[in-house]
């Protein structure tokens, strides 16, 4: 591993002879070829040169030069192309020196439904929902782990869905005749206490079918998609009929229950906002006169083109008079730190100033430039 101060130096005489003060990303990679860290910046020379400032072995960006083998760089036309190519770098490679404020998926929370009989809504990191190969459906994200651990409990509370770990073996009802009376399974003592409460259909003691549990588990989904707010209704009332009663106590355990509820809707929001955004076309300005376009779907980046080259915006064309795919009902979580990234930039200081059009044809007038001859 090359650790050697004559490597560092090595290293630094490649950034100033073959690297320019242009927007870009660089990746550092080790010894055996593997991507240790990807960066970016709009002043790609300065940005590498300040690595080898940083006190050593104090700063872990100093620590990393010491693993580095060798140093490439890509020049990108914008500081938008930039991150987008920083982010799909990121998910392609994760490196290990990319910590979490440079990992999207690292930093956000999600709601993950498993595949199987009888799934329970599980929280996890958008990255290790991204890696997980049972995963059949991502919610979210969220920028905070706690409020969803509160709401999914009254969620599963009020749908009688599982929270127990997957190491709890499941005995559904179905096959209850695959068991005799004794058999262990059907003799639990105690019970589940959820299941005895009447806040479980008890999926782990042959209580419920698969049917009646992927009833429920529709249900679930319905909320977390916007489409039923049966739950929250329900508490409303429990809520009202508790005050009229005098049981303040109650009303008052009702009233965080059901505001659990509504701020994971609140946050759920702002997702279904991003993926519901018609397409559009985002005009940019490139360094160089290399102006690019970006045709945006569902919140995400699906194509590409340089406006210098006419095929290129030909194909885009092409693809945007095809007809789009039903709106999503939860982020894909593949295209999770995407759709992050381009939520933040229009929502941000970038939005205000964008150039994005309907067409591909308003987005070339919106930089001053003449429509692409069509095919």
């Amino acid at each position: 591993m090359p650790a050697s101060e004559a490597n560092v130096a090595r290293l630094r005489e490649q950034v100033r002879a073959t690297t320019r003060n242009a927007p870009g990303v660089y990746l550092m990679r080790g010894a055996h070829g593997e991507v240790l860290y990807v960066g970016k910046s709009t002043q790609v020379r300065t940005r590498l040169l300040s690595y080898f400032r940083l006190p050593w072995p104090e700063h872990r960006h100093a620590r990393m030069l010491r693993e580095t083998s060798s140093i490439e760089w890509e020049p990108q036309p914008s500081e938008f192309a930039a991150l987008l190519r920083e982010v799909r770098l990121i998910r392609a490679h994760l490196p290990r020196y990319n910590v979490r404020s440079a990992r999207p998926l690292d930093k956000w929370w999600v709601i993950s439904i498993a595949r199987g009989p009888a799934p329970r809504l599980r929280i996890q990191r958008a990255s290790a929902a991204a890696r997980s190969r049972d995963v059949a459906q991502i919610i979210g994200p969220f920028a905070s782990r706690r409020p969803l651990q509160d709401a999914l409990r009254v969620l599963n509370d009020a749908l009688g869905l599982r929270d127990c770990s997957d190491r709890v073996p499941l005995h559904l009802a179905d096959v209850q005749e695959l068991f005799d009376a004794m058999h262990p399974a059907m003799q639990r003592t105690p019970r589940c206490h959820r299941y005895e409460t009447r806040r479980c259909l008890g999926p782990c003691v042959g209580a419920t079918t698969e049917y009646q549990y992927r009833t429920q588990l529709t249900r679930a989904k319905a909320v977390l998609e916007g489409r039923d707010d049966s739950p929250q209704q329900q508490l409303v009332r429990e809520m009202a009929a508790a005050s009229a009663s005098l049981s303040y106590e109650r009303a008052g355990w009702l009233r965080d229950r059901l505001t659990a509820l509504q701020e994971l809707e609140a946050q759920l929001s702002r997702v279904r906002e991003a993926l519901a955004r018609p397409s559009f076309v985002y005009a940019v300005p490139g360094h160089d006169g290399d102006d690019r376009l970006y045709l945006v779907r569902h919140g995400v980046v699906v194509a590409e083109a340089r406006c210098q080259e006419p095929g290129t915006v030909n194909a885009m064309q092409d693809l945007e008079r095809q007809a789009t795919q039903a709106v999503p009902t939860g982020a894909l979580v593949d295209r999770l730190d995407e759709l992050l990234l381009v939520e933040s930039w229009f929502r941000g200081r970038n939005g205000a100033k964008a150039i994005v059009a309907e067409t591909v044809v308003g987005a070339l007038e919106g930089l001053g430039l003449a429509a692409a001859p069509l095919n």
